[in-house]
């Protein structure tokens, strides 16, 4: 029998650009996570004073452990997410959009799935509750329904939402996930599929968290559905190829 480890810490990393009315609201509604909840804003680049709200922030509320990194390297979330993992002291590594369209009072149910041993890797899933209307456009719906089935397959697990952008995992598994990005051709702009990818070649045990989906109140989306659509769908081919052919047969 394992010994109770006790309360793991938890870093929520917070991919942001352009999102400067979402910041003081995000910190404020942040619950508290485990026995440290470290939040860290990643900045892609922001023009409208993200990150000097998230200084002035940071000074503001001094008994939060918050942190700002400026991202470098390669542009878009997903990289800005990885940059935050890297960062991270936290037991627990979760993922929440500076939109707060998942809202922030979502986050323990994610830690809870991992730290009470009942998963390795927590999905959100948009598609389980009432989902506000106007949350998310008619094309985006169809597409991510569409990719949920695939994943469904190439995953060998009941998938239906492979684009929520809340996840959570063990910082312990990050590396191995994060080698395994090559494999899937590094085409994800979002880092969502990388991630799901990479947790199945880590063989971890993937959960499913619903949540209660909002419509963004300030800021605007920076998804480009066909754009991102083609590059989501090369990643998920490489998915396939790497877990459903080319691992089975060096299995066999």
């Amino acid at each position: 029998m394992n010994e109770d480890p006790g309360p793991l810490s938890c870093s929520v990393v917070v991919p942001c650009r352009n999102e400067v009315d979402n910041v003081e609201q995000l910190v404020q509604r942040l619950p508290r996570i485990g026995s440290n909840t470290e939040l860290l804003f990643v900045d892609g680049g922001s023009t409208d004073g993200t990150p000097e709200r998230i200084v002035s922030t940071m000074s503001r509320y001094p008994e939060r452990d918050i942190k700002l990194l400026r991202q470098n390297g390669r542009n878009g979330k997903g990289e800005a997410v990885f940059q935050g993992f890297d960062a991270a002291t936290g037991d627990i590594l979760i993922i929440l959009d500076a939109d707060m369209t998942v809202p922030p009072e979502d986050l323990p149910r994610f830690y809870d799935v991992l730290a009470t041993g009942n998963g390795d890797f927590a999905n959100g899933t948009r598609f389980r509750m009432a989902m506000e209307s106007g949350a998310m456009p008619g094309l985006n719906n169809v597409g991510n329904k569409a990719f949920a089935l695939f994943f469904s397959w190439v995953l060998n697990a009941k998938i239906s939402d492979t684009l929520c952008g809340t996840k959570a995992l063990f910082r312990r598994d990050w590396p191995t996930i994060s080698r395994a990005r090559p494999l899937f051709g590094h085409h994800d702009p979002w880092g969502d599929f990388d991630l799901l990818l990479g947790a199945a070649w880590a063989g971890l045990r993937i959960v499913e968290v619903p949540v209660a989906y909002r419509a963004r109140v300030a800021g605007e989306s920076k998804m480009q559905p066909l754009r991102h659509g083609l590059a989501l769908a090369e990643t998920s081919l490489a998915g396939a190829w790497q877990l459903r052919v080319r691992r089975p047969t060096r299995s066999s």
